[in-house]
């Protein structure tokens, strides 16, 4: 049976020209690869696919490509992928054709080791699907999971065969591409860990990443800004009144310090420049929405195409005024490149009742919960979809959790069935244990905080987590480089690898919780 094999380009050369492995470009090592697949028969030659702008252009054209090299199946794979993997593909391929299978991809390994296997039927019939019954998905922009996400929407229709990897890579979320600045990183880091090792399996390749802190970690997913030490109440799973004023001698139920806007606008700045794409939280500690400047931040992070805003607010500081100045924000800013919305806000409820409410949000104003319930119905109206009600899970609160769920999942309600069922957080033994239910795996994988995130304090202190709310500072980022700062970090995360945990990383159970 005659193959071929297709790339796609999705015209993003920053990373794939960088000639970094061995002298070559990821965009050499992926044709490289292909040279190799013809030389050894399983495939007759290369083409490449420029410009699709949606996935039913993308189907249209590789058929239009098996049907003029007369090709019975294709093998798929973006072009900036410098460790596609020979022996994998060859058993891909072997497995499309043992089980005549239509649609053949690897499972569970990380991604960047493998392509994906095609029969030019199926292309034709994908591309006919796009058009008509499956038009809103054809209609969506091209990414690296749009052959299995489309698949999917009617997989019984086909003849799906996987090769499983051994162990099981997907915890890991690894992705050896040069398509963003954090994967380009994590494939600039593996090389080196693979010199003279040219003959390992993919399973070693995946073992040995999965021990390297330069891997685990790249740049900051999230960074996570306190813009304001004011609260509306004292919540009952938050240490933070305590501590602040333990730590300050401030009340953050009285006090009203605020981050300023020059400051925070050098810290999107140097954000943006590090990560390139990234979330910018802005509720560290403190309601968000009552520093004055809220808006203006909101629009300057969102003046940078690779970063998104989130925020957890109370919603009492959401106003008529204020969402028609964020749909007006919104609106004007370009879409994302980070693979998130332009703006995601959570909006703290806890409870089905007033009573319960009033329970866990301590000295709140007594119209607390129904302006909170209120927020999201007018948040929603600004921003779309993208307003989740939170219900953080403790034994307080959880006879009110299927209440909760039943009401804001109706998709008739304010926020169209989004929402975010939080666990409880008791900062490594700092508050009382009040989980209903342990979470928590059967084994402790490396804390995803430590590889992603970044916090960042009033005064522009950075800590090591959250969890270290005003202590373990690693620097601050109006005086430091976030380059700096970010490595003043690895020597928990070593730790972490090699499950040498300190007191307060062996009592956390945050670890297995990923933000962004």
């Amino acid at each position: 049976m005659k193959s071929i094999v297709i790339f796609f380009d999705d015209k993003n050369p920053k990373y794939k020209n960088e000639k970094i492995f061995n002298g070559k470009s990821a965009l050499e090592e992926s044709v490289v690869w292909a040279e190799n697949l013809c030389k050894k028969g399983l495939v007759s030659k290369a083409v490449t696919i420029s410009g699709a702008d949606s996935v039913s252009e993308l189907f249209g054209k590789m058929s239009s490509l098996c049907i003029e090299e007369s090709a019975d199946f294709a093998v798929f794979a973006w072009n900036d992928l410098p460790f596609l993997n020979e022996a994998l593909t060859q058993e891909l391929i072997n497995t499309h054709l043992e089980y005549k299978a239509e649609y053949t991809f690897a499972d569970g390994y990380p991604y960047g080791f493998a392509p994906e296997i095609i029969d030019a039927g199926v292309l034709k019939i994908l591309y006919e699907l796009s058009k008509a019954n499956f038009s809103e998905e054809g209609k969506k922009k091209v990414c690296r999971e749009s052959l299995y996400n489309f698949i999917k929407q009617d997989i019984n229709s086909f003849e799906v065969e996987t090769v499983i990897a051994d162990d099981d890579w997907r915890l890991f979320r690894f992705s050896f591409d040069c398509g963003s600045k954090e994967h380009f990183t994590a494939c600039k880091n593996l090389l080196p860990l693979l010199a003279g090792k040219e003959k390992l399996s993919v399973n070693e390749i995946s073992k040995i990443a999965s021990k390297a802190s330069g891997i685990l970690k790249t740049v900051p997913a999230f960074y996570n800004i306190q813009i304001s030490d004011f609260v509306s109440s004292d919540c009952i799973y938050s240490p933070y009144c305590a501590e602040y004023s333990k730590k300050y001698n401030l009340d953050a139920l009285k006090s009203k310090n605020f981050m300023p806007y020059d400051k925070f606008a050098m810290l999107v700045d140097k954000a943006a420049n590090f990560s390139e794409n990234a979330v910018i939280g802005l509720s560290l500690w403190g309601e968000a929405l009552s520093n004055p400047d809220c808006l203006k931040m909101i629009e300057k992070v969102l003046s940078y195409k690779g970063l998104s805003v989130f925020i957890e607010t109370d919603g009492l500081f959401v106003t008529d005024d204020f969402c028609a100045e964020l749909q007006n924000i919104q609106n004007k800013a370009e879409e994302r490149t980070n693979g998130w919305a332009k703006i995601m806000i959570a909006v703290q409820i806890d409870a089905f009742s007033d009573a319960v409410y009033k329970s866990i949000h301590k000295n709140c104003r007594d119209d607390a919960f129904g302006a909170a319930v209120a927020s999201v119905s007018k948040l929603c109206g600004a921003i779309g979809a993208n307003v989740y009600p939170q219900f953080v899970r403790m034994n307080q609160n959880e006879d009110e959790l299927e209440g909760f769920f039943r009401y804001w999942n109706e998709k008739s309600n304010a926020s169209g069935g989004n929402l975010i069922i939080q666990k409880y957080d008791d900062f490594a033994g700092l508050l009382p244990e009040c989980k209903p239910a342990d979470l928590s795996p059967l084994e402790r994988n490396v804390c995803w905080h430590l590889r992603r995130d970044m916090n960042i304090l009033l005064n522009g202190d950075v800590t090591l987590c959250k969890t270290c709310l005003f202590e373990e500072i690693k620097g601050n980022a109006f005086e430091n480089s976030l380059e700096e700062i970010w490595q003043n970090m690895d020597d928990a995360l070593n730790h972490h690898i090699s499950e040498n945990y300190c007191e307060k990383c062996r009592k956390c159970d945050e670890y297995y919780t990923y933000n962004f």
